[in-house]
């Protein structure tokens, strides 16, 4: 018999778009899968649109209602917490999948018995029904480490996302791994940063049998002008790198990555967090900050991965040399 899969669907005001997000994961022809749908106190009718299409499947399949409205994040982890499969895979509540989508996930994870499996997605505007294939751009002929995936997802010349991947479930359970709570931006990559560094095998598939929809209002698309709500998220987003960078530093055995998170994500991290304080017109934060040793050293560091990232340390060089400019360019 095939190993059971848990999904995992968290949502928030999903209701004009959980409909074919369901079906198309009763659809999956994986045959041994259970939903747990995680309604994150929504104030529409998600959770009974949720109940009536799972209700009419013949998939195995939980609700777990929150009280109160606590993120994505906790929904996530409410969710593994109940989960009883071999493996888990996360999936929002407005996406879609091929019919394949598990079974391709499974062959990949299970071909080298891998603690994370991924691939490939595309995305897709249903306005206009237009694709766009997103393919993970790798050699499938060679080993890849899981340092090698990590350092690759950290300066991005791979962008695997967390609703492309299979994950072995005793492996997140063992690692301790859970998504950063009340973190409304940045955690996705947090978690699945922290995920590569600490697995024993990683597979991919090159194929993109799962579709991420861009919908006209979808969160990611809102709030184009500066706000607060804008602001929050990037403050949130400059958070997940300070923890990432300590998660790495602490946790790797990886005398690479262990470097890398101190001399690029840290920098990266200090560099946000003074371009937050121009934004919100705090020069005197900026000032104790910047005049910090400890963050103009860190700022310094990120010399070493200039060849990767030139803009992060061009950025941090106008901050040790000219941090009056700095500020009232980014306080404008």
């Amino acid at each position: 018999m095939l190993p059971l899969i848990s999904i995992v669907v968290p949502a928030y005001n999903a209701g004009e778009n959980v409909e074919p997000t369901l079906k198309s994961i009763l659809d999956q022809d994986y045959g041994n899968i259970e939903v747990i749908f995680v309604d994150d106190a929504s104030t529409d009718d998600t959770a009974a649109r949720a109940r009536r299409v799972l209700g009419a499947g013949a998939r195995s399949w939980r609700m777990i209602e929150h009280e109160r409205n606590e993120g994505v994040s906790a929904a996530r982890n409410t969710g593994m917490d109940a989960a009883a499969g071999k493996y888990l895979l996360f999936m929002d509540a407005d996406d879609m999948a091929d019919p394949d989508f598990l079974t391709i996930l499974h062959e990949t994870i299970s071909r080298d018995d891998s603690d994370i499996a991924f691939c490939g997605f595309r995305s897709r505007e249903t306005a206009t029904g237009r694709e766009e294939s997103f393919p993970v751009k790798l050699d499938p002929a060679r080993k890849y480490t899981p340092e090698d995936f990590t350092v690759m997802r950290i300066f991005k010349d791979i962008d695997p996302t967390i609703w492309t991947m299979l994950f072995n479930r005793e492996f997140l359970a063992a690692k301790a791994l859970r998504s950063a709570k009340g973190c409304t931006h940045g955690q996705d990559v947090e978690f699945v940063i922290e995920a590569f560094s600490q697995a024993g095998k990683i597979a991919f598939s090159e194929k993109c049998p799962f579709i991420y929809l861009l919908h006209a209002n979808m969160a990611s698309n809102a709030d184009k002008v500066f706000s607060e709500k804008k602001l929050r998220r990037y403050v949130d987003f400059t958070e997940s790198h300070f923890r990432l960078a300590m998660f790495l530093i602490e946790r790797t055995n990886s005398r690479k990555l262990a470097d890398v998170a101190g001399n690029f994500i840290l920098p990266t991290a200090y560099i946000k967090r003074l371009t937050i304080y121009a934004w919100q017109g705090d020069e005197k934060r900026f000032k104790e900050t910047v005049a910090s040793a400890e963050v103009r050293q860190s700022l310094w560091s990120s010399r070493k991965y200039i060849s990767k990232k030139p803009e992060v340390f061009m950025k941090a060089l106008c901050l040790l040399a000219t941090p009056r400019l700095y500020y009232w360019l980014r306080s404008r």
